[in-house]
């Protein structure tokens, strides 16, 4: 059953569609292989096929669902290569904004971090997936708009669903405490201004992908290419 969060103001059918599918690509309430039911999820999503087309298209040039001509159109699978190509994107990108963090932000950018984090530690103990997911998004998009790079995060952004499938999936098979953890040296280290081990931790958190992807593959086998 996927799940569908209000459309925002001014929102084009066509982005709500897109946003809507992502989040639930994302989150495996659609899963990997599976069939979309055009018809069916335009009557819950409340647009018509034009749109919803034009966002599988969308989804399509992404990688995120397959079309095949008079058969259907399906979830990708996960693509273990192109996952890997994000987080070494990621890691390149995250480690020259940990040692830009260290000049840049000041005390109360640090402190809007820090209660990211304190909320990190009340979703942990409550095992809630959805909102440590979206507190891990959170995080680092503020330390990306912060250092006065949303353009990267928006470059990011575009190929992220890809590897935000496995983090969601780690959070199944892996304790979240270690990223959570990373999070805070991160912060440490910034605080500290020392950009040697504020480098060091941003490219340690992109190398959980590494740890984890045997675990995710033993528990999700099916989902991958």
């Amino acid at each position: 059953m996927i799940t569908i969060s209000e459309r925002r103001e001014r929102e084009s059918a066509k982005k709500f569609v897109l946003r809507v599918l992502i989040d639930n690509i994302i989150n495996t309430h659609l899963l990997p292989g599976e069939k979309l039911n055009e018809p069916e999820l335009c009557q819950a999503l409340g647009v018509s096929r034009t749109p919803f087309r034009e966002a599988e298209l969308d989804l399509a040039q992404r990688r995120l669902i397959e079309i095949r001509p008079k058969i259907g159109t399906y979830v990708s699978f996960i693509d273990a290569e192109l996952v890997e190509e994000v987080r070494h994107l990621r890691a390149v990108l995250e480690t020259e904004l940990a040692e830009m963090a260290c000049e840049k932000l000041s005390q109360a950018d640090i402190d809007r971090l820090w209660e990211n984090v304190a909320l990190w530690q009340l979703y942990i103990s409550r095992a809630q997936e959805d909102k440590i997911f979206s507190l891990d998004k959170a995080f680092h998009q503020l330390l990306y708009c912060q250092c006065g790079r949303p353009y990267w995060y928006e470059l990011v952004e575009q190929l992220s669903p890809h590897f935000d499938r496995t983090t969601v999936l780690s959070f199944r098979c892996r304790p979240a405490s270690a990223i959570l953890q990373d999070h805070i040296d991160l912060l440490r280290a910034i605080e500290q201004k020392d950009k040697a081990a504020a480098r060091a931790v941003a490219g340690q958190h992109m190398q959980r992908y590494t740890e984890n992807i045997s675990a995710i593959r033993k528990s999700f086998p099916h989902y991958f290419k």
